[in-house]
């Protein structure tokens, strides 16, 4: 037998198939780089938009009333520009009209300064309270400098508020300092003498006067702040007023004869035979009482005092 013939391979079409169709597809474009633009092309195209806008109002305004509308629109737009040009510029000019600041001194002016302040104040600070006190004029760094300085100079007096002074130690604690006293403003000792003769007269001579006067003066306030005030004192006339009245009725019906007056004689009659009854009562509540102790050997209290028709009032 012969041999067969090979049949065609089935993938010589496909290869046709997808060269066809490459073939219809449209090439691909390179990607193009972006062009960027620079910013004094940005800012003349601002301002060629900007002076297109002022035309357009100036011709605008030619039409419209001369009331000075143009102008207006002119200098809002001024004022627009002013304000995009600030943003531009970061705003530099924003602190101008800020409050002006005190200026500080350092130097031989601070320390005058410093030193004038503690004489007129005669009394401890610290750095920072003089520093507060003089409103800024001399900061807190340089009077704390100063001060320490002037201290060690002995021009002023200085100690930290948490203990003694170390020698060469600035540090632990808070320091206060304060002008020297003038020596020359000390007293003598005549002047000495005479305030302690002053003293002892004012002690010995004029206080005790003074003390009987300050008791007599409290004892007096004491009286006028205890007594009834205005209002009180309206009160209790007006309640008198009223205790008064009731009573000169009642006078006033004695002597009428509406109310009968009882005599002396009558008075002393009915008190002596008051006297006399509650006696004759005393002795007869004895006798009762050894007669009932009598009938109690026999018989009970409740079964006597039922028999003899006592009743509890009576035997009391």
């Amino acid at each position: 037998m012969a041999p067969r013939v090979p049949k065609p391979k089935a993938t010589t079409p496909a290869l046709d198939d997808t060269s066809s169709i490459a073939s219809s597809l449209s090439p691909l474009k390179p990607k193009a780089s972006k062009v960027e633009k620079s910013k004094a092309d940005k800012q003349l195209k601002v301002t060629k938009a900007k002076a297109e806008k002022i035309e357009k109002i100036e011709r605008a305004g030619k039409g419209e009333r001369k009331d000075g509308g143009g102008e207006k629109m002119k200098r809002e737009i001024s004022r627009k520009e002013g304000k995009d040009g600030k943003k531009d510029g970061g705003g530099g000019g924003a602190g101008g009209a800020g409050k002006e600041k005190v200026k500080a001194v350092t130097g031989d002016q601070a320390e005058q300064l410093i030193m004038a302040y503690l004489r007129e104040q005669n009394r401890p600070y610290s750095a920072t309270e003089v520093s507060a006190n003089l409103h800024g004029k001399v900061t807190k760094t340089v009077a704390d400098k100063m001060l320490k300085e002037m201290e060690q100079s002995g021009a002023i007096m200085g100690k930290a508020s948490n203990g003694e002074k170390k020698a060469g130690d600035k540090r632990g604690g808070q320091w206060v300092f304060w002008c020297k006293q003038d020596p020359a403003d000390s007293a003598t000792p005549e002047e000495l003498t005479a305030m302690d003769t002053t003293i002892s007269t004012l002690r010995e001579t004029t206080l005790p006067p003074l003390k009987t006067k300050t008791k007599v003066l409290t004892s007096k306030l004491s009286n006028i702040l205890s007594a009834p005030t205005t209002a009180d004192l309206s009160i209790i006339v007006s309640n008198l007023r009223a205790s008064n009245a009731e009573k000169r009725e009642r006078v006033q019906g004695f002597k009428d004869g509406g109310v009968k007056m009882v005599t002396k004689e009558e008075s002393g009659r009915v008190e002596k035979e008051s006297k006399y009854w509650a006696l004759k009562r005393r002795v007869r509540k004895e006798c009762f009482l050894t007669l009932e102790a009598m009938f109690l050997e026999g018989m009970p209290r409740d079964e006597v005092w039922e028999r003899a028709g006592i009743e509890d009032g009576d035997a009391e």
